[in-house]
């Protein structure tokens, strides 16, 4: 799934210790949306609409960044409905901090034990 973006939207900083958020903001209201408890061992993916979703555990979670692009290589998915076709590629034309994104998709990735 190739998805162009406009803007990133994050949840709190001040709540990244718990949770976080980080939301890819296209065109006509679409979204990919990344999010993350960080004492579960999920990442839950929605793109567009809440019933488009695809979870699945951290350790199956894979991103990196070439030139504009960020990929999001998932395996094996836990649960999922319209599930989008991997890898996931977001880019786009306008600019963006890419190491705060960065340091946001590490923080997503991470698991805290309770």
């Amino acid at each position: 799934m190739d998805f162009n973006f406009n803007s990133i939207v994050y949840s709190e900083f001040e709540n990244w210790d718990e949770f976080i958020q980080i939301t890819f903001v296209g065109n006509n209201g679409e979204y990919l949306s990344l999010s993350s408890v960080l004492y579960e061992e999920e990442v839950h993916i929605e793109f567009s609409d809440q019933s488009n979703y695809m979870q699945f555990l951290k350790t199956e979670f894979e991103f990196y960044r070439d030139s504009d692009s960020i990929f999001f290589i998932v395996g094996q998915i836990l649960k999922g409905n319209n599930e989008a076709s991997v890898p996931l590629i977001v880019s786009s034309s306008s600019e963006y901090d890419s190491d705060y994104l960065l340091n946001a998709l590490s923080v997503l990735k991470s698991y805290k034990e309770e």
